[in-house]
């Protein structure tokens, strides 16, 4: 009896308990959605009915005014889907990530979003788009696979409908419609979702801005299918699968941009120099294999070197290339992976004593500088493997 009392008990207390959590979400750390004149400095989600995320979830993106007549775009990174495999793989953000994380953490955690003192960016409008779809934020499409254990499955490449239910419904109720300057910028999947969608946002919803900014950070990876995958496995939209004309999806996308914008955009591209995430993709695509070692790092760090010309001749694009800090996989001569969501965008790097963030605010107020580009022909002595 007294065993049955207590697991009682207990029963109640787990029944209390998840009560309580329940509620600190829905009411404490879940933002709220927005609504007309949302208040300054505050965060708020931005739902649809037709925004989903790719396993049909919610999504929603988030939205915090700022203080200053200005905007920041932002498009976050997972990971990309281009066939069955990857899909069955889930290679990319499958789900709206619960409880907000992506602004507590993504947004706030020392990158271009943070509410710092020394970030010029802090006082600025954000416009965040998390990333679930698998698809660089441009898919309208349902992708039919099996999964691994047998069970068919549609993977929803929702992300340029999220994009543009979202802004739809910011411009309706967020009062933004002028501002003097817009900046479109993503990190990894989201930095070619900021390449791919920067026309779009600067014509259809900020066309008067004075100044106008897109950065492209570690966002290159070449494939031969970029067409047909934006076209057959997304569905995305024609005016931004048509630019897509060459292996480079990126170079396509920043070309196209300024051949219809000329220099009335400033554009702008990152990478580290021998970028472990995006030279295990590119295995992936010349391969098969998603496993990388030290020369499939060479082999980024030559595309790298072989794109940097065509980024400044057909897109007047602006470049920086860094190292020079830890990444978080393999020692084995593999650099880090995308700098504007960390603490690291606010460092200087030694020799050139100016970091990204520097760079990225010189940019916007119209002084474009190249950094980085003889690191290119580094040499990397190789590591005990």
């Amino acid at each position: 009896m007294r065993i049955k009392k207590i697991l009682k008990i207990i029963g109640i207390l787990s029944v209390l308990i998840l009560l309580v959590l329940s509620g600190m979400y829905v009411f404490i750390l879940q933002y709220p959605e927005i609504k007309d004149h949302p208040k300054m400095g505050k965060w708020y989600r931005v739902t649809t009915n037709e925004m989903k995320s790719s396993d049909g979830s919610k999504y929603s993106a988030l939205f915090k005014k700022g203080s200053e007549n200005n905007i920041i775009v932002y498009f976050a990174g997972g990971g990309v889907s281009v066939n069955k495999e990857m899909a069955r793989q889930e290679t990319y953000n499958t789900k709206r990530i619960p409880i907000d994380i992506v602004a507590n953490l993504t947004m706030n955690m020392g990158g271009i979003a943070t509410a710092s003192e020394d970030n010029p960016f802090k006082d600025w409008t954000v416009i965040a788009f998390p990333y679930a779809t698998g698809d660089f934020h441009i898919g309208t499409g349902e992708f039919k696979y099996t999964d691994n254990n047998g069970k068919e499955r549609t993977l929803y490449h929702n992300g340029f409908i999220n994009f543009t239910s979202a802004m739809r419904k910011i411009m309706e109720y967020a009062d933004i419609a002028d501002p003097a300057k817009v900046f479109v910028t993503g990190y990894s999947a989201g930095g070619f979702g900021a390449s791919l969608l920067a026309d779009d946002i600067f014509s259809d919803y900020f066309p008067k801005a004075k100044s106008k900014t897109v950065l492209a950070d570690s966002s290159l990876l070449l494939n031969d299918s970029w067409h047909s995958i934006a076209t057959d496995v997304w569905r995305s939209p024609k005016h931004i699968s048509d630019r897509l004309v060459s292996n480079n999806i990126t170079l396509d996308s920043l070309t196209a941009l300024h051949e219809r914008w000329g220099d009335k955009v400033n554009i702008l591209f990152d990478s580290s120099t021998r970028d472990g995430d995006l030279a295990k993709v590119q295995n992936y695509f010349d391969t098969g294999n998603m496993k990388v070692d030290e020369e499939k790092a060479d082999k980024y760090q030559q595309i790298l070197k072989e794109t940097i010309p065509k980024f400044k001749k057909q897109a007047n694009a602006y470049i920086f290339i860094w190292d020079g800090l830890p990444w978080y996989d393999d020692p084995q001569n593999l650099t880090m992976h995308t700098i504007i969501a960390t603490p690291a965008f606010h460092n200087k790097f030694k020799k050139i004593d100016i970091s990204i963030c520097d760079w990225v605010i010189n940019a916007v107020n119209g002084k474009m500088e190249d950094y980085g580009l003889n690191l290119v022909d580094k040499i990397y002595p190789p590591t005990d493997k």
